[in-house]
């Protein structure tokens, strides 16, 4: 529904008092004039940002189904690429989609964000908010997991993350080009890359060891009186 100047207003139930204001919405390009193919394109990045008891299990559909879809991996990889710089969300959306895909045809496009240069910073005061340089960054190192499952897939995507450990300027991205080599079960090329990171004395990154969230050492909290929550109400759509 709209209200009298025209923002739509979303409601979680027909009976639900808590409204939200969509003021704006970006979209993401259209490389194809195709409606119906731009459709598909924003229906999965939908899917892939929406929430929900049951949004993990739609999304893990969306991508059985179009994971062998090569000429919709391509798509999606052009929309990427024709997407604003500063588009960072989309970008973003658009590249982790690409990367669940796991299909070889999303090869090119990872490799050419992790191969091009950051640019250089354009916010006004990085340190207290958006750093376009921390973005782009994070648009590379994601891009670096999806080389790392397509290396596992037989797909040769280990010059471009040896490169990135030899060349970047960013400790994070040569430390995500090592655990996507170590992932990819590239043998020959982990130990070029060790030999990389020594020459750059940051063996300490090969070193780091990597263990799931729930064993990580927790900090004990003192409860100061307040009792735990014991009964969480379901999520709204169950």
């Amino acid at each position: 529904m709209a209200n009298e100047d025209d923002i739509p207003v979303l409601r979680r139930r027909v009976d639900d008092s808590d409204d939200v204001l969509v003021r704006y919405h970006r979209t993401i390009p259209d490389v194809t004039g195709d409606e119906r193919v731009y459709a598909r394109v924003a229906d999965a990045l939908s899917v892939m940002t929406a929430s929900g008891a049951r949004a993990e299990d739609d999304y893990r559909r969306l991508i059985r189904a179009v994971r062998r879809d090569d000429e919709f991996v391509a798509i999606v990889a052009k929309t990427a690429e024709a997407t604003e710089e500063d588009a960072y969300e989309e970008r973003w959306a658009l590249t982790q989609l690409l990367v669940d895909l796991q299909n070889p045809v999303a090869a090119d496009y990872l490799a050419g964000l992790v191969r091009r240069p950051v640019p250089e910073e354009k916010a006004e005061d990085p340190a207290h908010g958006l750093s376009t340089v921390t973005e782009e960054v994070i648009l590379r190192t994601t891009a670096m997991e999806g080389l790392a499952r397509l290396l596992r897939r037989g797909v040769d995507t280990a010059e471009v993350l040896l490169d990135s450990i030899a060349a970047t300027d960013y400790v994070a991205m040569r430390r995500a080009a090592w655990f996507a080599l170590v992932d990819g079960g590239a043998d020959g090329a982990v130990e070029r890359a060790r030999a990389l990171l020594a020459d750059r004395g940051e063996e300490w990154i090969a070193d780091i060891k990597r263990i799931p969230v729930e064993e990580a050492p927790q900090a004990e909290v003192e409860s100061k009186g307040r009792r735990p929550r014991e009964d969480a109400p379901s999520p709204f759509d169950e």
